[in-house]
């Protein structure tokens, strides 16, 4: 039902930035109740994906679909790879995440190590490895902190940390380390676990006691005021979280950077939905799953073959992108038959497409969107930042398998890969602009 309840400017959007206070190292501040009333904006029913029926009908689709061109970055190695990439304002450049390390990416340019460093236990898991915001207003980065250090491994004060200007950190000649972060805001975890951040604010994931899945989300401005607590969903049935430890589940978000919006879903929730501002939500997509569906009562026990649940979910302008996990069905590997352990492993590819208003399932083989762009490698995301996707790539895989057609469409793409100081240990992240 729609709301005419007046929509307040986003809290998250006009937060003053403050630090708060500090001592011996621990960051000290009481959270408040609620401010605000949640606003569940349904003006717009969700659009309704067909994954079910999908399922039974699998069909190829093509990447120029939702994309209209494609760029090739080289972004290290199987070390450190990449698991957030962030586009900014900089002719084409990326900044990445290559866990635990940051790197500054332009084509044609050598790669720069960015200012700070974190050993991998410093850095905050909630996120999954997604844990930097960059804000084009300011170029300032945010990263999302474990607050562990050598001595104090089991108790932590979990934090996001603010770093100074782009340039300084692409210019430094002294890295910045979590121990002298000058700003520190804490996070409010409890039982909860970090959805989302921005430069404004935070999302949690909530859960309600030692319930195994979560029913909602809270939201907070960085000085950690509890700005509104939304409800999702019915609390979890009598499944506590010790029972669902064993299931891969996969709570994901992404932010708009230009608009300030979080698209996101959580555990074992069948809708897509968009944080507006701190106090308002509205529900985007309704995930059909039929008798595939898991629900809250059967989490109890060992969930039974057959059912599905979210994993990852990438939405676009043109499609969304969703991959699931089924149990009981053989997981899609890599080019050499294996899991990669630096993503989550998935057993189904669904793309729906906005201006069909239809639901595809990719098949198991080519691997993804067929790519009539440049003739390489079949195309399936990995990641999103802003409008672009992207995923993570080996040269030795490219090299192997794109078949050259001589058609010109491939100039570009054999540019990149007959280029000798492109090297055979090398990832490259594969970067789709939507039309």
């Amino acid at each position: 039902m729609k709301t005419n309840q007046p929509v307040l400017i986003s809290i998250l959007l006009t937060s003053a930035v403050v630090g708060c206070k500090q001592t011996d190292n621990k960051v000290y501040h009481q959270p408040t109740p609620p401010q605000y009333e949640a606003v569940y904006d349904r003006s717009t029913a969700p659009l309704q994906i067909e994954i079910e029926q999908s399922l039974e009908r699998p069909a190829n689709l093509n990447l120029s679909r939702i994309a209209s061109q494609l760029e090739y970055y080289t972004v290290g190695d199987a070390r450190f790879p990449v698991t957030q990439a962030i586009e900014i304002p900089d002719n084409n450049a990326f900044i990445t995440f290559n866990y635990p390390r940051i790197y500054y990416r332009k084509q044609d340019v050598p790669s720069k190590r960015y200012g700070f460093k974190a050993l991998a236990y410093k850095w905050n898991n909630d996120m999954n490895k997604i844990n930097l915001f960059y804000d084009k207003k300011t170029t300032r980065m945010y990263c999302a902190l474990s607050g562990l250090d050598q001595n104090n491994k089991e108790e932590a004060a979990p934090y996001i940390g603010e770093l100074p200007p782009l340039d300084t950190l692409l210019k430094i000649q002294n890295y910045i380390f979590p121990e002298n972060i000058a700003i520190k805001y804490p996070l409010h975890l409890t039982q909860d676990r970090l959805l989302g951040f921005s430069s404004s604010g935070y999302s949690l994931c909530h859960y309600e006691g030692d319930a195994g899945e979560p029913n909602g989300i809270i939201t907070f401005n960085l000085q950690g005021d509890t700005l509104c607590k939304f409800i999702l969903k019915e609390p979890a049935s009598a499944a506590k979280r010790w029972q669902t430890d064993s299931i891969p589940s996969f709570q994901t978000s992404s932010w708009n950077n230009e608009q300030n919006k979080m698209t996101f879903i959580i555990p074992f929730c069948d809708t897509i939905y968009r944080l507006l501002d701190s106090r308002t939500i509205s529900p985007l997509y309704a995930l059909n799953l039929g008798e595939k569906s898991i629900s809250g009562d059967q989490l109890t026990q060992p969930v039974a073959n057959g059912k599905i649940w979210l994993r990852t979910c990438y939405e676009n302008p043109k499609s969304v992108c969703i991959g699931l996990r089924q149990k009981g069905a053989p997981e899609i590997t890599n080019w050499l038959g294996y899991t990669d352990e630096y993503k989550p492993a998935l057993t189904h590819r669904i793309v729906y497409l906005k201006e069909d208003g239809k639901t595809y399932a990719l098949p198991r083989n080519p691997g993804g969107f067929i790519n009539d762009i440049d003739d390489g490698l079949a195309f399936w995301p990995d990641g999103q930042t802003d409008d672009c996707l992207y995923m993570i790539r080996s040269v030795t895989e490219m090299r192997e398998t794109v078949k050259r057609t001589g058609s010109t469409r491939q100039q570009e793409l054999l540019r990149f890969l007959d280029n000798p100081q492109v090297h055979e240990r090398d990832y490259v992240m594969i970067v789709a602009r939507i039309k």
